[in-house]
């Protein structure tokens, strides 16, 4: 076998487009950041640069047709570049917007395209806590109708749900990836169901103007002495809750540790009371405010709000439960007046105790008078949990590798072409190939810059390709033996029809799509099993899916005017 090795160098005169590229690690499309009291939200913005021509980030944000918001307009929100990472925010009001964020050369011209990040939002996020007339009883449920109610969705990977349920552990909860609060969607880390929060979701957006985030850690069967016990290690029996996991409290931790710090909070919004029938007024009051202080504790934030509802009706009212209910809400400046759901009776529960779907309608709106009543002014009295920055992507890899191509040449041998923006501590490329995708051999090498802030271009002539399909990888090495592989590209005969293939798959992080004949790919997005749409870029053919959870998903594009679909696997 012959083949012929080419190191090229060019400087000046490379395209933009080739030089650099930008790529937003957060955050994720639907994300609503809460807002503080003055109606404003930092939004946070994370990413990653390659190349050497960016010397600034610049992000907006843009308004969406027949939503809310003031947009604004592009700002520099980083001209730290170290490491080739970047980070900042935006400042905004309430509202949802398409984010867009680009990289700028000192020239005030923009290098490479710009990212688009869709629905983003700035408004209200809540978590509930409560049994199951906070997590769902018998009864029909509907989605939310506006698509500015959200939620992350357990119910989108049955396995890992069914993990959670035995482990307790944030590990196995969705991915920060919400979700439209459809009415088959449950309400993340614990419910199952929409149940008449979506209702609620709908109203607030109604009176608010802006969009709604729900968390859930209400868990049916419970009561609130099994959340206090749960939160301070005190060992209960029960016929399905784990307190050998910490259920039901973990789930407040886990929405505290995993979600929150990234989107913010307003407030708990708390429906216990009914099933704290072994204990009286004081016993519950000192039950609520154990788990209050625990939750503050954890959080560190002693400030952070209650919203408590006047709720222990069962065939009545339960006087002793509801005056320590206000007592919770006189004794703590940080706790509010929620829902008196002790106002819906027997007309709206089935049972006397669980709403019917009269009694669901009923619940949505008297939480929607709690936190918009102007006696208690929620959105300025309750200063809401904020959103922290992020963590810092990963750094790009010591070469950046900023395009790999191959194609078919005129003498039927195979044409590879890559091109790095920056190289650090590079000995060599191996170029491998495989008939397969699965095992691969080396077929040359070709020494690598060292040190290097160009551009530099290589070429490799395999004139022994396979008959049909040809796959390539690159295994790039280091000075010091370290060794990272490449992307897998694909080369077909000419008389072999064109086909698409995705790798790598199984996958952890970035995903992308070959062509066999180089055609452009859009509308790239990625689908769970049942059709949700859960990850999409617009333009070009990779995809980080770092934040899915294991399982198998639907990649779907469009290449060459033909709509493509395949099954990936995310490890």
């Amino acid at each position: 076998m012959r083949v012929k090795l080419y190191l090229f160098f060019t400087f000046l005169f490379t395209h933009p487009l080739v030089q650099a590229q930008v790529s937003v690690s957060f955050p994720p499309s639907r994300v609503v950041f809460q807002r503080n009291q003055s109606g404003n939200a930092n939004v946070y913005i994370t990413g990653i640069c390659t190349g050497n021509q960016v010397h600034r980030i610049e992000a907006r944000l843009k308004t969406r047709g027949g939503e809310p918001g003031s947009g604004v307009n592009w700002t520099t929100i980083t001209t730290d570049l170290t490491n080739g990472v970047f980070s900042g925010f935006l400042t905004s009001t309430g509202g949802r917007f398409d984010l867009e964020v680009r990289g700028m050369n000192n020239g005030n011209q923009q290098i490479g395209s710009s990212v688009t990040i869709e629905k983003v939002g700035v408004g209200e996020v809540f978590l509930i806590v409560g049994h199951s007339n906070a997590a769902a009883a018998e009864g029909a449920v509907t989605g939310s109708t506006s698509d500015m109610v959200n939620s992350m969705n357990p119910n989108a990977d049955p396995g890992l749900r069914n993990q959670y349920l035995q482990t307790g552990s944030p590990e196995h909860l969705p991915p920060l990836i919400p979700t439209h609060l459809c009415q088959n969607c449950g309400i993340a880390p614990m419910a199952d169901q929409p149940w008449f929060w979506s209702k609620l979701g709908d109203l607030l957006v109604e009176a608010l103007n802006v969009p709604i985030l729900f968390y859930s850690a209400a868990f049916g069967g419970s009561n609130m002495g099994h959340f206090q016990k749960a939160a301070y290690d005190i060992p209960f029996d029960h016929g399905f809750i784990k307190y050998d996991i910490r259920m039901p409290y973990v789930n407040i931790r886990n929405t505290m540790s995993k979600y929150a710090p990234r989107t913010g909070l307003r407030a708990v919004l708390s429906a216990h009371g009914i099933n704290d029938g072994d204990t009286d007024g004081p016993g519950f009051y000192s039950r609520s405010q154990q788990v209050v202080q625990k939750m503050r504790d954890e959080a560190g934030f002693q400030a952070l709000p209650w919203l408590v509802a006047t709720s222990c009706y069962n065939n009545g009212i339960k006087q002793g439960i509801t005056d320590a209910q206000n007592q919770l809400i006189n004794d703590d400046p940080y706790t509010f007046r929620g829902a008196n759901l002790n106002a819906i009776g027997n007309e709206g529960r089935y049972d006397g105790l669980h709403f019917n779907e009269q009694g669901q309608s009923m619940a949505a709106s008297l939480w929607r008078d709690a936190i918009v009543d102007p006696s208690e002014n929620i959105l300025a009295n309750a200063q809401p949990f904020m959103a922290s920055a992020p963590p810092l992507p990963p750094p790009p890899l010591p070469v950046t590798l900023v395009r790999f191509n191959g194609q078919k040449g005129i003498n039927g041998f195979n044409e590879l072409e890559w091109v790095t923006s920056s190289e650090t501590s590079n000995d060599y490329f191996e170029i491998q190939k495989s008939s397969d995708a699965k095992t691969f051999t080396t077929v040359g090498n070709i020494a690598g810059a060292g040190d290097s802030k160009e551009m530099n271009t290589y070429r490799f002539t395999d004139e022994s390709p396979y008959p049909i399909t040809t796959y390539y990888r690159l295994n790039q090495v280091d000075y010091d033996g370290t060794a990272t592989l490449s992307r897998i590209i694909v080369v077909r005969s000419d008389n072999v029809a064109r086909e698409s293939a995705v790798f790598p798959n199984p996958s952890q992080h970035i995903i992308e799509v070959a062509t066999s004949d180089g055609s452009a790919v859009s509308g790239l997005r990625v689908m769970d099993l049942n059709g949700r749409e859960l990850l999409r870029k617009q333009e070009g053919k990779e995809l980080d899916v770092s934040e899915l959870n294991r399982g198998e998903y639907i990649i779907e594009f469009n290449s060459g005017g033909e709509l493509v679909r395949k099954k990936i696997t995310k490890l």
